[in-house]
């Protein structure tokens, strides 16, 4: 059994195996922070312990100073470890991955998960690297493109992948999609979140050669429809963990994977508006495993889940929980600090506005910040104009947080919807601004802004 860490002390046997440390200072004990800390310190002396070379698995999650150096040190005192968790971990670059690949040949799970310091180049040295890597989880890593993660899938026997979140540049696509299809035929953990450019075509494609997932995510693939989701349930049945939140599924493909999927534990289905109460009865009689069930932004009723097996962990929108009268009030004051909140981030961002066009000479991406500010004033303004026409800071008796935000509105001019701005569709088609920073340009003041 691994060793984990005790509430004092790190466990002094021979036989340590397993080291877990959590460096969030605000969720983690003093304790545990402290053994961490006296754990990083006789690494980076060079320090023997009597597990240095027992020690296999490393968990350092959520610690934000988790440098190049120190993780240098980790390799030279820990020479036999197979299994990395740096997950939210930050700090480190890829010349610590780079290291990871020369130290650790025989590593088969690394969790860098939310690093954006890192890129492919050396995550792919990795999977050249450590021909034994099987669970890998790049998720949310920013700087991490679709052509490097079609050939680190190639390059390895993955059976553990969470490539969620990989879009700030070139997003995930069918083609990669092909290439774990082909080299990952043992695969049971697929994390495919925020992947927005996958289509049915290569879920069906993905379905039709892995048969053994236990673990699937899809939440927020907006092509993704009942066509491949249907085939879940025919190609899984295995499967303990889906999350198809956000994707166009109806009750029948869901039904299906609820009848088909018997071992399924966990499933997430919010905002999938297509749903409705059909599905909880069909988890009544078919899903007896079920541990927890994600139905906001549904069209499943109170009543309906009140068939479910109390045990169950519902997350349900918060306004069934409340009378007619509560939920409306709190919408009412949900909109007025939202717009307040607004104003504050505007006001933000025209200093970054005037900043950004004075160092950027690029035409094209100061036309960008420039509609920036344009989409920001338009909707501050459409919300503010709510504010004033519904009354509603004198529904909720309004007290700003700030004296400075208790001001009036002037609302701009409205023109009809065919008003086009500078030769595009008008930014609200039904308001038109005068934001670009010209002889035109009217800068924002408080009384113009909020209600």
């Amino acid at each position: 059994m691994p060793s984990e860490i005790k509430e004092n002390e790190i466990d002094a046997s021979d036989e340590v195996t397993h080291l877990e440390f959590v460096g969030d200072r605000a969720s983690a004990s003093s304790e545990n922070i402290a053994l961490l800390e006296k754990f990083l310190e006789s690494a980076c002396k060079k320090q023997k312990t009597s597990h240095s070379s027992s020690l296999r698995s490393l968990k350092i999650t959520d610690y934000p100073k988790l440098s190049d150096n120190k993780i240098l040190s980790i390799l030279r005192s820990y020479p036999n470890i197979t299994s990395l968790n740096f997950e939210q971990s930050r700090s480190f670059t890829d010349a610590s991955l780079i290291e990871i690949a020369r130290s650790y040949p025989n590593l088969e799970s690394l969790n860098v998960c939310g690093n954006q310091d890192i890129t492919g180049h050396s995550i792919y040295k990795i999977a050249q690297s450590c021909q034994k890597l099987r669970n890998l989880d790049i998720g949310f890593c920013g700087n991490i493109n679709d052509d490097f993660v079609y050939k680190i899938v190639k390059a390895c026997k993955l059976e553990l992948l969470c490539i969620g979140g990989l879009k700030r540049y070139k997003p995930i696509s069918d083609r990669t999609i092909s290439a774990i299809v082909c080299s990952c035929p043992n695969l049971y953990h697929l994390s495919l979140k925020g992947c927005h450019n996958i289509t049915d075509n290569s879920v069906n494609k993905l379905l039709q050669r892995i048969h053994n997932l236990k673990f699937l995510e899809l939440d927020q693939c907006r092509f993704i429809t009942d066509s491949s989701i249907c085939n879940i349930a025919n190609s899984c049945p295995k499967l303990e963990h889906l999350d198809i939140g956000t994707c166009n599924a109806s009750d029948a493909s869901i039904c299906n994977i609820v009848r088909s999927c018997k071992k399924l534990k966990y499933l997430d289905i919010r905002c999938c508006r297509l749903v409705t109460d059909k599905v909880i009865d069909e988890i009544v009689q078919y899903c007896s495993n079920l541990e927890f069930l994600s139905v906001v932004g549904t069209n499943i009723t109170k009543d309906a889940l009140s068939k479910l097996n109390p045990k169950i962990m519902i997350k349900r929108d918060s306004t069934l929980e409340m009378d007619p009268e509560k939920e409306l009030n709190d919408l009412r004051t949900s909109l007025v600090y939202l717009v307040q909140d607004l104003w504050s981030t505007y006001a933000n961002l025209e200093d970054i506005v005037q900043y950004c066009e004075d160092k950027i000479k690029d035409e094209h991406y100061q036309n960008l910040i420039i509609e920036l500010e344009r989409d920001m004033r338009g909707t501050a303004e459409r919300l503010g104009l709510m504010v004033r026409m519904y009354g509603l800071k004198e529904k909720i008796n309004y007290q700003p947080t700030n004296p400075e935000y208790n001001t009036n509105y002037v609302i701009t001019e409205f023109v009809p919807r065919d008003i086009k701005y500078r030769g595009r569709e008008s930014l609200s088609s039904h308001m038109k601004f005068q934001t670009p920073r010209s002889e035109f340009h009217q800068r924002l003041s408080k009384n113009e802004f909020f209600p």
